[in-house]
């Protein structure tokens, strides 16, 4: 074969292949169209991600577009002032800070008599005793109230269970005692009966309106109740929860045993 030949088509040849190459481009663009011949639409840009400070947090503002109402900083309530307590003897005061205390509770003290005094250690007169104040004592067996106190807590001796005595102030406007059994001074409420006060049986007067709760509770020895009046009266009478002992001791009226 010439040269001019060989020359010739080797041109050919690579006409041929640049020609393909062209078709083939062609071609790929054609699928980067739509049906309609429309460019398709690039991905749209993203948007850029808000970064969270957590040492900066979020406000009401931010959030809703309203301006924030509350406060970054968040105050500690108070708490209410306390009464200061005195402690003597063992047992634990409350000042009332006019110059009167109350007992709150038996605190320390094992005294199998309790003698509660008119003035606390810190010169306070003391003019009450609190609710439960001496509840579920087992240490005393016999308690004194000076004239001073004028009120007397629901169940401040209830369920002391060695309990025998209560002694009252004759000078006390407020409270008595008969037989070491604790009464309101009109004796009309009865408020408690020793749980281990001697004796099976316990007198009770027609002027008796009210038994407290818990007054007779787990009595070791009480078998008989005597009250002076009639049972239309005893009915009469208010009696309040947990009196079990009064309740199962048997009952004697008018007075006779």
């Amino acid at each position: 074969m010439k040269p001019q030949t060989q020359f010739l088509m080797i041109a050919l040849a690579i006409t041929f292949a640049v020609g393909l190459a062209l078709t083939v481009t062609l071609i790929c663009l054609s699928f980067l169209k739509d049906g309609t011949g429309q460019n398709l639409p690039t991905a749209p840009e993203e948007e850029a991600l808000e970064v969270y400070d957590p040492t900066a947090g979020f406000s009401e503002e931010a959030t809703t577009g309203a301006p924030s109402t509350t406060s970054s900083v968040t105050e500690k309530p108070t708490d209410p002032p306390k009464d200061p307590e005195v402690q003597g003897n063992g047992l634990i005061y409350v000042n009332n800070g006019d110059g009167t205390c109350r007992v709150s509770s038996i605190g320390t003290c094992l005294d199998a008599c309790v003698v509660i005094p008119e003035y606390a250690p810190g010169g306070s007169r003391v003019t009450a005793i609190e609710p439960r104040a001496f509840y579920g004592c087992a240490t005393v067996s016999a308690i004194q109230i000076p004239p001073s106190v004028k009120s007397i807590g629901a169940l401040a001796f209830g369920e002391c269970k060695n309990l025998v005595y209560i002694s009252v102030s004759a000078n006390n406007s407020a409270y008595c005692d008969i037989d070491g059994v604790l009464y309101t001074a009109d004796r009309k409420t009865l408020l408690l009966y020793p749980s281990m006060r001697a004796g099976s049986y316990a007198n009770i007067s027609a002027n008796v309106t009210d038994i407290a709760e818990m007054a007779f509770y787990n009595c070791v020895y009480l078998r008989t109740v005597i009250y002076e009046g009639t049972p239309e009266q005893w009915e009469q009478i208010r009696i309040s929860p947990k009196n079990y002992s009064l309740t199962a001791a048997a009952k004697s009226f008018g007075g006779g045993k």
